[in-house]
């Protein structure tokens, strides 16, 4: 699969900046500089003689020139020159708009800033700003490409001078200098006040949600009701700074900080802290990334719930995927296969499926070519598929054939843990769909739907070990939790809340639903459950999203929707062309 190609103008601190995060990322790095020595020749990039070389087959154009509005003009007209239809034409421009950049220029509709924060390769955000004439694909594909290289971008829904930190910024030093300058407090003084309190709970959380949060359980309308307008009798300031006073400012900060000298030692630190902060503030806001299958378009996609955009990263599978695990790590997209069915089905409905020819296939996360982990015939029906993250290792339902099975990482060690058949009134009831794993406590979930609408479901748990002496047939740890659910499907556990989550495609009112209910202790019996979110066709495929307190599930319509499991709020996010089946949900 031949690498993404990027073009970088300029070898600058921003420019090599942003080859080097290209580059690690696997793309293919061209570097133009009007001084070629200031491209270094020992990290793999391409040097190229021109603008036109590098811009040739570049997916995106990140611009780089000094920030003077005829400079940067002249440089986009040579690489419009040189571009597609469909290339990505950015600048790094901190100041000047995209409509100012683009006047005149053939290639207007592709033109757009992205806006890194210096240092780039420590500051994640990229502000995107199109200008009026910018198509809105080219603004989805470069929020795509900025996120897939690790950064954080947001795009702007229109342009505006300064941007927006830019103007937040202003705001905030415009106030501490007239405060500094009226003997309120000193620069020193100001920037401790900062630190810590604002500082820190904005680096954490953002401007309103701190707010909304300030108000207590009433939220930022109990802060506008109730606290609004003693804010609003604040009068905030500009300063009219003197000569005398800009000096007097400047020497208070160079006493605090020091001068150019200790420049880079203070550089350092500040690289140090917010390496540590992102660190931390990363790890608790971390974007939700779903990945979805469609049993009858056949195909594997990455979905963004943000904008519902959907990429197909594979198609054309003939062996209805149902069930998806995603490795970030490894890089990698497993699903099982139901196999060949007996007969094809119509939209909203799922194929028959009697033959052993289920399977476990691969595809990396970027797309390509499925491999086959597991050979078709191991077994008859893969359904829901789940993973231990610290081992890899592997764990699904095999409907028809009855057994939940685990196999390696790379799907070796293919072992049969529970046998389900001839232990059901009937061969419907036997047959296994979802699994959720807690490896921690070294138990598995699974669930027996029985048959259509017809109020056998089952949810049973047991240990991921067949007991010592026992076989998958006869292991006598297995607990039936709940019982007489309508039609039961695929399961999600939060371990850390304590909570089991699991969605039902049967008859209303408790089916084509979205479930919860507290995790069972040991030997107990599961609590009558919550109803999260009703009105599905055919509801299948759940993930769930703890930090955000979000669940996406889907159906056979092709629908893959929100749920806020707070306020119920609920949104449909995207809609597949054929039956949405397993979603799987990573965090960037």
């Amino acid at each position: 699969m031949t690498a993404p190609r990027v073009a970088i103008i300029g070898a600058g601190v921003i420019g090599l900046s942003w080859a080097e995060l290209f580059h690690e990322r696997g793309w293919d790095v061209a570097v133009f500089d009007v001084s070629p020595d200031a491209v270094p020749r020992d990290r793999g990039f391409e040097i190229a003689a021109s603008i036109a070389d590098a811009v040739r087959g570049a997916t995106l154009v990140q611009e780089n020139g000094p920030e003077r509005l005829a400079v940067k003009r002249e440089l986009l007209a040579h690489i419009a020159a040189a571009a597609t239809d469909d290339t990505i034409i950015a600048s790094s421009t901190s100041s000047l708009l995209p409509s100012l950049l683009a006047e005149g220029n053939s290639r207007a509709a592709q033109i757009l800033v992205g806006h890194p924060y210096n240092p780039p390769q420590i500051m994640p955000l990229v502000e995107i700003v199109p200008g009026p004439a910018t198509r809105t694909d080219i603004v989805q594909e470069a929020e795509r490409i900025y996120r897939e290289i690790g950064k954080v971008p947001v795009a702007l829904r229109r342009e505006i001078p300064g941007f927006v930190g830019n103007r937040v910024q202003k705001a905030v030093l415009d106030e501490a200098m007239w405060l500094v300058t009226h003997g309120v407090v000193d620069a020193h003084a100001f920037d401790v006040i900062f630190q810590e309190s604002l500082g820190l709970r904005w680096a954490s959380i953002g401007v309103f949600e701190a707010s909304h949060l300030g108000g207590g359980p009433a939220g930022l309308r109990h802060i506008i009701e109730h606290v609004g307008a003693a804010l609003d009798a604040i009068e905030l300031q500009r300063p009219d700074l003197s000569e005398s006073d800009r000096s007097a400012i400047v020497q208070q900060v160079e006493s605090a900080y020091g001068v150019a000298d200790t420049y880079p030692a203070r550089a350092e630190r500040r690289d140090r802290i917010t390496r540590a902060v992102r660190s931390t503030v990363g790890a608790e806001q971390r974007r939700a990334t779903l990945y979805a299958l469609d049993l009858l378009a056949g195909s594997v996609n990455r979905v963004d719930p943000f904008t519902g955009t959907v990429t197909p990263l594979h198609a054309g599978l003939t062996e209805a995927p149902d069930g998806i695990v995603v490795d970030p790590a490894a890089g990698t997209v497993t699903f099982t296969c139901m196999g060949a069915p007996d007969a094809p089905a119509a939209r909203g409905e799922e194929p028959t499926f009697t033959r052993a020819n289920g399977s476990l296939q691969r595809i990396p996360l970027a797309g390509g070519a499925p491999q086959v982990i597991v050979e078709r015939g191991s077994f008859v029906t893969g359904k829901q598929l789940a993973a231990d993250p610290a081992t890899g290792r592997l764990y699904w339902s095999d409907r028809e054939g009855r057994g939940i099975y685990r196999a390696e990482a790379d799907g070796s060690g293919l072992t049969r843990l529970v046998d389900t058949r001839g232990t059901g009134p009937s061969e419907v009831e036997d047959w296994c769909v979802g699994i959720a794993v807690d490896p921690v406590a070294g138990l598995l979930y699974w669930t027996q739907k029985g048959g259509a609408d017809a109020g056998q479901g089952r949810i049973l748990r047991a240990g991921i070990e067949i007991p010592r002496g026992e076989d998958a047939a006869t292991r006598s740890d297995i607990e039936t939790l709940w019982q007489g659910l309508p039609e039961p499907i695929d399961l999600e556990l939060d371990t850390a809340a304590g909570m089991i989550y699991w969605t039902d495609r049967g008859a209303g009112p408790e089916g084509n639903t979205l479930n919860r209910a507290p995790i069972p202790a040991p030997g107990q019996r599961g609590a009558f459950p919550t109803i999260l979110s009703r009105g599905y066709r055919e509801a299948i495929g759940l993930a769930l999203d703890p930090v955000h307190h979000t669940a996406y599930v889907s159906d056979l319509s092709g629908e893959i929707r929100e749920v806020q499991l707070g306020s119920g709020a609920e949104r449909v996010i995207a809609t597949l062309p054929g039956a949405a089946t397993g979603l799987a949900l990573t965090w960037e």
